[in-house]
């Protein structure tokens, strides 16, 4: 497997602005995730370009912030890995309406429903999941982005709550590309 850093620094020029940017991790929280997910990925942020430097927009454990797409590659150094999805048209209305979202009031991360859709996923349970607009995971706090944009198929709508690796199991590829 190629070196994550190296990976980055060969599609750094094709990354841009509204990308949306999967991570495979190695710690705790990563490995159970993807278990009962049966995924490789676990994390997924939306990349805002500003001054030809790169952003993750994301919710995390410290709720939904932006940090820089490079130091968030070097944390993944250890075995990580991403993928890049890319929308093949302009995403400027849906990423403002993204960032409008993550800029009108804090929003925490969603320990509840995430455990809840984990057990649901891995077991076949059928727990109910109460969304909150101040509360969202990683993957579900872009989730009308993607829909909106049309990078991901109508069946993604139908989930409680979507998990990283929806994105690429309910790809559009008529609408984006994945870069690797």
């Amino acid at each position: 497997m190629e070196d994550i850093e190296k990976k980055y620094n060969r599609l750094r020029p094709q990354i841009t602005n509204g990308c949306l940017i999967l991570f495979h991790g190695t710690g705790f929280v990563a490995r159970v995730i993807q278990n009962c997910d049966k995924s490789y990925y676990n994390h997924v942020g939306v990349v805002v370009e500003s001054g030809g430097a790169l952003f993750i927009v994301d919710a995390n454990a410290d709720g939904v912030q932006a940090d820089r797409l490079s130091w968030r590659i070097r944390k993944y150094r250890h075995g990580g890995d991403f993928t890049v999805i890319k929308p093949k048209f302009d995403t400027s209305v849906e990423m403002e309406r993204l960032l409008d979202r993550s800029d009108d009031s804090w929003i925490r991360y969603d320990y509840n429903n995430g455990i809840k859709e984990l057990i649901n996923r891995k077991f076949g349970a059928n727990l109910k999941i109460k969304l909150k607009d101040n509360k969202s995971i990683c993957s579900h706090n872009v989730a009308q982005y993607a829909i909106n944009l049309g990078i991901v198929t109508w069946d993604f709508k139908k989930l409680r709550i979507a998990y990283p690796e929806d994105y690429i199991r309910y790809m559009n590829t008529t609408r984006s590309i994945q870069l690797d």
